[in-house]
């Protein structure tokens, strides 16, 4: 019997109150066409409503496309996932208490899905302790309504591990390239494999049916066994893309580019560099000076993505191996409308696989951003107001890497700097204080973080604070810094301050190479 259906005659299978997880990283291996005709139907018809949605990392172009097509008050009543993705629906239904909405890491929900489809009830790890996703704070909850337990403390050889178990999957929502007769699933012109699998597994482990969108339907005396990702006895329903420029992109700027799925590889691809000095640039160069030679690193969006702009510029770029988590080692991460890609990747793994390798602690160094900070080192990076962005990977990989760079400006919403005469100059300061007697929500645990011994700095444009036993402490003032007005006037605390208090490098100043090579021994 063929498994080929139409997006509206597969929708149909999914009934009121269903728990439905999909697959993907933005729009890698996102079944939008499937997104697309849920929202046709329940306008239609109002149904399927009152769904539990489940997804591990941002899922669509973080504007209008992907999960925020049918984020719809009264089709989705419970919400669960890694990151929103700017999804304003979502967000603005979350703080209207209008549904119930939790959030956990990325790489933990991807190993929930791991667990439930080898038959384990949940997943044991310490990721999240002492975060909001720990019980004793807010369990992952993000609004009032949010009622349900998916989290627990439990304590095993003597110490604590949280212990998350997720509602089981009646329908899990997966993209591939092409299918066979069979249902024989293949990846070939998608950036890495996300998802896809564990999820397919787990919805099967649980009952549940699977639903694929391709674009290709091949016979399956053309397929290579090798390049099967997921088997025919995995899939129920297979749904073959109708419109796929639209419908079936690779990433939301590109609909496919056989370098980004590692076919091919190039020599055109350069790094950005030579970037003028001002406090982004400082900031990046302060956090490339914690790089150790071969380092396996993880960037954040924002500031810390110039870490690699800088070791490039330094001539070290080919002794720092980038990683991005949805799977990606080795190469060039790719910015912008491309972001999560990589070009001239080593590998592309399974995001699952990926966070088994960050949370054994394969990571040199992490260096991501912030939004707010707290005196003993807490971090929120998550939340802003009742705005709810999400963590995505942001807790896995902070929680187990050993050195931890947070790059951010000391103040937002209005800094106005400039260098001069190899000094920081503060021309307007941010409106917005982000060190903060108390984060809105604990991302990052600063009390964890001691415990386990990771060297954590905040690295900004005029200091630089390290969380010590004495908590948040101040390590290094720019040259030219008035240490009461710029620095302590512009918290709500006032943090610690080291013995032996060192001035930045002035090196990092100059409008010039600062020999980064030598610095890190290269």
């Amino acid at each position: 019997m063929s498994k080929v259906m139409t997006a509206a005659e597969a929708v149909a299978m999914i009934p009121d109150g269903a728990v439905v997880a999909c697959s993907g990283f933005l729009l890698n291996c996102v079944p939008r066409e499937i997104y697309h005709e849920i929202a046709q139907s329940f306008d239609a018809t109002g149904h399927p409503a009152n769904l539990t949605v489940i997804h591990s990392a941002g899922n669509g172009n973080r504007k209008d496309e992907g999960i925020v097509e049918f984020s719809k008050e009264g089709l989705i009543t419970r919400y669960i996932c890694g990151h929103f993705t700017s999804n304003v629906p979502m967000m603005e239904l979350v703080d209207a208490n209008k549904v119930k909405a939790y959030n956990y890491p990325q790489g933990v929900l991807c190993h929930c899905y791991r667990a439930m489809a080898a038959g384990v009830p949940g997943y044991l790890t310490k990721v999240g302790l002492n975060t909001f996703m720990d019980p004793r704070e807010q369990g992952g909850r993000v609004n009032e309504v949010a009622d349900d337990t998916f989290v627990t403390v439990e304590h095993v050889a003597g110490e604590e591990y949280l212990f998350y178990q997720l509602p089981k999957i009646d329908f899990a929502l997966i993209r591939a390239t092409s299918a066979d007769e069979n249902g024989n699933l293949t990846l070939e012109d998608e950036v890495a494999p996300t998802d896809v699998l564990d999820l397919a597994m787990a919805a099967k482990a649980c009952g549940g049916k699977v639903i694929a969108q391709v674009k290709n339907y091949v016979d399956s005396s053309s397929i290579d066994r090798q390049t099967v990702a997921v088997p025919g006895s995995c899939i129920d329903a297979i749904v073959i893309s109708q419109d796929p420029i639209n419908f079936h992109r690779m990433t939301p700027a590109s609909f496919y580019d056989p370098v980004l799925t590692g076919h091919y590889r190039t020599r055109e691809i350069k790094m950005p560099g030579g970037a003028k000095l001002d406090a982004k640039k400082i900031i990046a160069r302060r956090a490339a000076m914690e790089l150790t030679p071969h380092a396996v690193v993880n960037l954040g969006i924002g500031i810390p993505e110039l870490v690699a702009n800088v070791a490039n510029e330094e001539g070290i770029g080919d002794q720092v191996i980038l990683t991005v988590e949805v799977g990606m080692i080795g190469g060039i991460p790719s910015g912008g409308g491309n972001f999560g890609s990589s070009y001239n990747a080593w590998c592309a793994l399974p995001e699952s696989s990926q966070f088994d390798y960050y949370n054994g602690g394969n990571l040199a160094l992490a260096s991501l951003g912030f939004m707010e900070v707290d005196q003993i080192g807490n971090v929120n990076a998550s939340k802003v107001g009742s705005k709810v962005e999400g963590v995505g990977g942001f807790v896995d990989i902070s929680q187990c890497t050993p050195i931890c760079v947070f790059a951010g400006t000391m103040t937002a919403k209005g800094l106005k700097t400039h260098v001069e005469d190899g000094k920081i100059v503060i021309d307007q300061e941010g409106a917005a204080k982000k060190f903060k007697n108390t984060v809105g929500q604990i991302s990052f645990s600063g009390k964890t973080s001691l415990e386990a011994g990771q060297k954590c700095l905040f690295v900004t444009e005029r200091c630089v604070f390290q969380i010590t036993e004495k908590g948040l402490t101040l390590i290094e003032v720019a040259p030219g810094i008035d240490i009461e007005k710029d620095i302590f006037d512009q918290m709500e605390f006032r943090p610690a301050v080291a013995d032996d208090l060192k001035i930045m490098d002035a090196r990092l100043f100059r409008d010039e190479p600062m020999g980064l090579k030598e610095i890190i021994g290269c």
